[in-house]
């Protein structure tokens, strides 16, 4: 008899709720320690703060649970759901295999411990920390580097107040032995009563004068060279802190260019969406625009993923977001919400406009070409159309779109459905 005991099946509800908890606390360190502006985050420092949580103490008291065949599909769901809730604050740059990690159920040699099902998010935070330093680094080190420059600066710059109050006091001593000169000679018209004896005495004066202009005047040369050497090397250390500070601001520009950018799609994210759904609520308030929100989703994308693999679906979502941007205006907002489901926002259309613009979207990408290995891989949305009304906020329009998409898919998919579908379905259901 086989005396090994039997692995424990797991409570998915309870481990949900784990993986919650921990994945609130891990981010909300994270956020923590950013805007305490810490210059080094590193595992061991998070490690620190996790451990003193009494509420992630609790949770990992009982971690003996393991995975069994059934509870796969729960653990790709809960791995998928952690995996978008760290896609909400790391930089789309940062996130390489989210497709891998979430197909990672349809892969042989499923990992039959549920901790495995953690390490792709944390070898992602990881990278995401790793960037951090780097970034910190890289500002510490442009820092070190102006101080240097603005150091060199400042020891050209004493030399030169030096030699400008040497300067002074020369001249000071200049006027002064003038001064003299000019009073002997006064004392001398006084005093010689011969016009040649008075004569010699001026010319000797006068001779006397004009060597002391003459050093006077090589030293101001002499100066005056000194001042442009200085000043031609602060021009050059300036110019060299400037293409400097240059070159950071815009790497630092790029950078946040690409905090805005799906990596995948090259579309705007999550983040430039929730932005751009906070200005154009305010306009809808204060000026009282129309604007109208799309929210469509692939029709059976997991069955492409299924049997053509995740590099397919991949291929597909770029596909999608390529089609978009041919189909839709210049000034409509795209962005890659989450997985295979995208958003637009269509600002100054209302919702007859918005539905015209959601078939032509649905009828052009029916119509589109999608294959793989000359075998041709169907590829269609279902869209829900919502329009923006004052008092709304970003959740009760994106409620109002996403439900009108559930009632597309429900019919049939392929098809394009609105808030007022949602309206007409209700008041046709008898009540009693």
């Amino acid at each position: 008899m086989n005396t090994e005991t039997a692995p424990k099946d797991i409570d998915i509800a309870s481990f949900e709720e784990k993986v919650y908890l921990i994945s609130d606390e891990l981010l909300g360190i994270l956020k923590e320690l950013s805007r305490d502006n810490q210059k080094q985050i590193n595992s061991k420092l998070i490690a620190d703060k996790m451990s003193k949580s009494e509420s992630v103490k609790k949770a990992l008291a009982d971690n003996s649970s393991a995975t069994t065949g059934n509870d796969i599909v729960g653990l790709e769901k809960i791995a998928d759901t952690v995996i978008e809730k760290l896609s909400e604050i790391v930089p789309p740059h940062i996130i390489e295999n989210l497709s891998a990690i979430k197909g990672l159920s349809n892969n042989k040699g499923v990992p039959g411990n549920s901790m495995d099902w953690l390490d792709s998010p944390v070898g992602i935070l990881k990278k995401y920390i790793d960037s951090l330093s780097a970034r910190n680094k890289e500002l510490e080190d442009f820092m070190k580097q102006t101080l240097g420059h603005l150091s060199a600066i400042e020891s050209p710059l004493e030399s030169e107040l030096s030699s400008q109050q040497q300067r002074f006091r020369e001249d000071k001593d200049f006027e002064n032995d003038l001064s003299q000169y000019i009073n002997k000679m006064r004392d001398e018209c006084n005093t010689y009563n011969d016009i040649n004896l008075l004569k010699a005495a001026f010319l000797g004066k006068i001779e006397n004068i004009n060597r002391g202009f003459e050093k006077k005047r090589e030293r101001d040369i002499l100066r005056l060279k000194e001042t442009e050497t200085t000043l031609n090397k602060m021009r050059e250390r300036m110019n060299e802190v400037k293409r400097e500070a240059d070159a950071i601001r815009k790497k630092a520009e790029e950078i946040e260019i690409e905090s805005y950018r799906d990596s995948l799609t090259g579309l705007h994210n999550r983040r430039a969406y929730d932005e751009r759904m906070t200005e154009t609520l305010a306009n809808v308030g204060r000026y009282g625009v129309t604007a109208s929100l799309m929210v469509c989703d692939i029709d059976f994308f997991k069955k492409i993923n299924d049997n053509f693999g995740h590099k397919i679906g991949d291929l597909a979502l770029k596909k999608l977001a390529d089609l978009l941007r041919e189909r839709l205006r210049k000034n409509d907002f795209i962005a890659r919400y989450g997985g295979e489901e995208f958003v637009i926002i269509l600002p100054h259309t209302d919702i007859k406009g918005a539905l015209v613009a959601a078939e032509g979207v649905r009828s052009y990408i029916a119509k589109s070409v999608f294959s793989y290995r000359n075998q041709r891989i169907p590829l269609t949305i279902s869209v829900g159309v919502g329009s923006f009304k004052n008092g709304d906020d970003a959740a009760v329009i994106f409620e109002r779109a996403d439900q009108a998409l559930y009632l597309a898919k429900k019919s049939g998919r392929n098809a394009v459905k609105t808030e007022t579908d949602l309206t007409a379905q209700y008041e046709a259901v008898p009540h009693e």
